[in-house]
């Protein structure tokens, strides 16, 4: 997925905490099912399984966790589907997905281990496609102990109710903000919904979730505006003034500014077109760079020698990334793996 989607930055930033994913199970999956798990040992895995082709309209993360009783491992796979309507053959899709993890397992000489299927529905259009995969192979229910088939536990976040809005702070401040997002109204719940994500700011990490928020409130459909979004801020006084320097869109038009105005001037001397590239470049890294330090404080010596390696659109990515990581190595996790992408491939988040 690109990391210039902002759905899939504000899904992955959200249930990357354990503590947002483990108060969701919690709160939302069936009685039976969370006796079963300890949710003691949730950990997030690393990768992705979602096939190139949807990137752009789904996101997904894989915990493992232990059952109960004899502490063996399951895992639980969210698929984030965040396209405007629901998706028929989401079944099928997650019947591939779930194939992939077991050949990981496969491969790595571990047991198969059972994976639950959570689908996280954020669309516009209401979600009234069944939940089971048999339904979609329109076979006599004779048939059924003879193909294959399997249930996936769905939420639909667009579509809640006030009162299903349920979980501690972090959850709900989530929730309410992708209840939000498509409504018409959007500009006109900004300060109840700022107002709620503050209470987020004296907890560790909350100060980046809110950041993370007015990134994804400014990005997602364009329906609120910088303006809008400072003066929501501004009407929680001193602390949101403060945050007001951090709004992700403050960041990137400096840095674009600031590369313009470089590129212009060594345009004169170097060819208007190769001055405007290096230009951008630099500016980019100066920005990247007093981010970084503005919100992490002092950095290694090499990272802008690191930084300087990579092209304008790239660097552009990582200011995306140095707004919104949640720490320091954080970010370097991510110009990492940016670094070891062969140059023609693209670059997911």
């Amino acid at each position: 997925m690109s990391v210039h989607n902002p759905h899939d930055r504000f899904f992955r930033d959200s249930f990357s905490r354990p503590e947002i994913v483990r108060n969701y199970l919690e709160e939302y999956l069936p009685a039976g099912l969370l006796a079963l798990l300890d949710l003691d040992t949730l950990t997030l895995q690393e990768g992705t399984f979602i096939d190139e082709t949807l990137r752009e309209q789904q996101s997904d993360l894989l915990y493992q966790t232990r059952l109960q009783d004899d502490g063996r491992a399951l895992y639980l796979y969210f698929l984030f589907e965040h396209k405007s309507q629901p998706e028929l053959l989401i079944a099928l899709q997650l019947m591939g997905y779930l194939l992939a993890i077991w050949q990981e397992q496969v491969k790595h000489k571990r047991p198969l281990a059972p994976i639950i299927p959570l689908v996280v529905y954020h669309g516009e259009q209401v979600w009234r496609i069944p939940t089971d995969f048999f339904s979609l192979l329109n076979a006599p229910a004779g048939l059924r102990p003879y193909l294959l088939d399997f249930h996936y536990q769905f939420s639909d976040f667009s579509h809640l109710s006030e009162e299903e809005i349920k979980g501690e702070i972090w959850l709900r401040v989530f929730l309410s903000v992708l209840r939000a997002i498509f409504h018409p109204g959007l500009r006109y719940e900004l300060r109840p919904l700022i107002e709620l994500a503050f209470e987020l700011r004296e907890k560790e990490t909350g100060v980046e979730y809110i950041r993370t928020i007015m990134y994804y409130l400014t990005r997602a459909t364009g329906r609120v505006s910088r303006e809008e979004l400072e003066q929501a801020l501004l009407a929680q006084g001193a602390p949101g003034e403060k945050l007001m320097a951090t709004i992700a869109d403050e960041y990137i038009q400096i840095g674009m500014e600031r590369g313009l105005k470089q590129g212009l001037e060594q345009g004169l001397e170097q060819g208007l077109e190769q001055g405007l590239e290096q230009g951008l470049e630099q500016g980019l890294e100066r920005s990247i760079l007093r981010i970084l330090q503005r919100r992490f404080g002092s950095l290694p010596s090499g990272l802008p020698d690191r930084l300087a390696e990579l092209p304008a659109m790239v660097l552009e990515n990582l200011l995306d990334e140095a707004i919104v990581a949640t720490s320091y190595d954080a970010f370097v996790a991510r110009l990492t793996a940016v670094e070891n992408t062969p140059p023609n491939a693209p670059h997911s988040g």
